[in-house]
């Protein structure tokens, strides 16, 4: 007759062989303890041939590549995350590509509170989850019929927009022809008369003839102009991140790309390899770390206790027998040799338990502080390992960091290495620079006369013959401290670089990379200076003097401080004030 437990026992193995999810059962050493019948069906494995065997020997040694639904399983066995639902995909033995709902439980018995293991129950959803791509396809292709309409309409309403204006303009016109046309008609030509002449004011008379110079201010600036190539605002070195072939090259040098583009697709075969055996080397370190926390209950601990309390109770029942065998030998009863023989297996129980202690204390130490470090660092650095590839893996897809031109490396190794589709390419070798588009950077040199004259900051603007119309904006972002020699009668001169943080999206179309660009650096400038002609200025040792015609008509000479000098005029920093009356120097 059937128990009440072995019931409840039969009736909870006959739901989960019923169940249509699949239902799976691992302990924290990585062993599959239960594998239900929907999960075999589901899976494509043999239950009988999973059971008792841990999940590395089934799922991480299987051809199939399933590290989804293999990272899932590890994250919850390795006490990372459960009780997420989430969608994996998988590929069954038989090659048939399937979608998996999953979620993940911790494993508890009645009697403990601490979890003995995990639960992990998925169900297909494979056909649900085509439905769900054809209804967002059909979304998709709904979406662009509406802005293709949308975009329809707009050029129609462009059309007639443009065809009223046409009307307009062409009605306008001939009201405007025929007005002009009747306006001629009644007034003729009798009407007409020369313009009289501008008669300036006696005063005015009196200065132009006397030479009488009223100080003005006027904008006053100075420039050095400079010659370079249009270079990218930086450069951007991208490097293979692990060893492996090119599958794949999007990009050509000298293409302008997009930020996200996909340059190389590399191949992540070798490091998936890689990536397994970390995985395996993983699981076991865990495992061992593992072990090594629980140590005190581990069989090896119980074994031996159990070995030193059969010494130490052997160890009793000897003395016990040879008090006995004495008792017995001083009255004669036994011989010597049965005295010997007890006094024999007190001495053989003694060492035993030596042995056992010994034992016991070695074990003991397999547990010590230095061997749970040593072990918590190998488990270390398996995630850092593990880690690593994972990253690397998700890099095989080399994409534009910026947008930009794509430019080979100038380095003699870099001009060897091919980067055609079945190349190979090793970790770490530069691949390709790209030049960021979004400014421009020109490099030129200034004579050692005119250095003196340049500051950071200053603006700088460029053009080019090859843009012609398009003014570019910057300012003078380097100054080099050492000069350079050009070499023979050369004069020494000063590198320096110029920056154009921003270019407009025409100035964009119509730049490459390398063209040349005249530079016109803005040394100084001042909009409300006050410009005197050079005739009137005369020097006077270490200052300057000008005639300032007074109220009276009198003439007083005035001492001035000087700026810079025009072809024509030079200006006045000091002495003078707007609207006075300069007068000529007598010859």
């Amino acid at each position: 007759m059937h128990t009440t437990p072995d019931i409840q026992k039969d009736f909870h193995q006959s739901v989960l062989d019923n169940m249509k999810d699949g239902v799976m059962a691992l302990n924290f050493q990585g062993s599959i303890t239960l594998f239900n019948p929907a999960a075999a069906a589901i899976l494509g494995l043999d239950a009988s041939l999973v059971r008792g065997h841990t999940f590395a020997e089934v799922f991480l040694a299987a051809e199939e590549d399933n590290d989804a639904f293999n990272q899932k399983v590890l994250d919850a066995v390795t006490r990372k995350k459960v009780g997420q639902r989430e969608t994996v995909a998988f590929i069954r033995p038989d090659g048939r590509e399937m979608t998996l709902s999953l979620s993940s439980s911790w494993l508890h018995r009645e009697e403990e509170r601490e979890a003995t293991g995990v639960v992990v129950v998925f169900s297909d959803i494979t056909e649900l989850t085509v439905l769900q791509e054809q209804e967002r396809e059909n979304a998709r292709k709904l979406a662009r019929a509406y802005e293709e309409i949308e975009a329809s309409n707009l050029r129609l309403t462009g059309l007639l927009k443009k065809v009223q204006m046409v009307r307009g303009l062409a009605t306008a016109g001939i009201i405007l022809f025929f007005v002009g046309l009747g306006y001629f008609h009644f007034q003729g030509f009798s009407n007409l008369s020369s313009p009289a002449k501008e008669t300036p004011p006696p005063r005015a008379l009196a200065e132009g003839s006397q030479g009488i110079h009223t100080v003005k201010t006027s904008p006053v600036s100075s420039s050095i102009s400079l010659s370079g190539r249009l270079q990218p605002l930086e450069e951007i070195m991208l490097t293979a991140p692990f060893d492996g072939r090119i599958l794949e090259r999007h990009f050509a040098f000298g293409q302008v790309v997009e930020k996200g583009d996909l340059l190389l697709l590399l191949d992540v075969s070798e490091t998936k390899m890689k990536l397994r055996e970390a995985k395996s080397s993983y699981i076991k370190v865990l495992q061992n770390y593992e072990q090594l926390v629980t140590w005190e209950e581990s069989t090896e601990m119980a074994r031996a206790r159990r070995s030193l309390q059969r010494a130490e109770s052997s160890l009793e029942n000897h003395i016990r027998q040879l008090e006995e065998a004495t008792l017995l030998f001083d009255r004669g009863i036994i011989p010597a040799q049965e005295l010997d023989r007890a006094k024999q297996q007190v001495e053989t129980s003694r060492m035993d338990l030596i042995s056992s202690r010994e034992e016991m204390a070695s074990t003991l130490k397999k547990a010590s502080p230095e061997n749970l470090s040593i072990a918590k660092m190998e488990l270390d650095n398996a995630r850092i390992r593990l880690d690593e590839l994972e990253s690397l893996i998700s890099q095989a897809e080399v994409r534009a960091p910026v947008s930009g031109v794509v430019i080979q490396p100038v380095t003699e190794e870099s001009k060897k290495q091919s980067l055609d589709q079945g190349a190979r390419v090793q970790a770490g070798t530069a691949l390709f620079a790209l030049g960021d588009l979004s400014g421009l950077k020109v490099f030129s040199r200034v004579d050692e006369v005119e250095i003196g004259r340049l500051s950071l900051n200053q603006k700088v603007r460029a053009r080019g013959d090859a843009f012609p119309g398009i003014l570019l904006e910057g300012h003078l972002s380097h100054i080099s401290a050492q000069a350079t020699s050009g070499g023979g009668r050369e004069a020494p001169g000063f590198d320096v670089q110029v920056t154009l943080p921003e270019l407009s999206k025409e100035a964009a179309s119509a730049i490459r990379v390398g063209m040349s660009a005249d530079l016109e650096i803005l040394v100084y400038d001042n909009p409300q200076a006050l410009l005197v002609p050079l005739y009137l200025v005369r020097p006077a040792g270490s200052h300057a003097m000008v005639r300032v015609v007074k109220d009276d008509g009198s003439m007083e000479e005035r001492k001035v401080t000087t700026g810079i000098t025009t072809l024509g005029a030079v200006e006045i920093l000091s002495g003078l004030e707007p609207g006075e009356r300069l007068g000529g120097w007598t010859p």
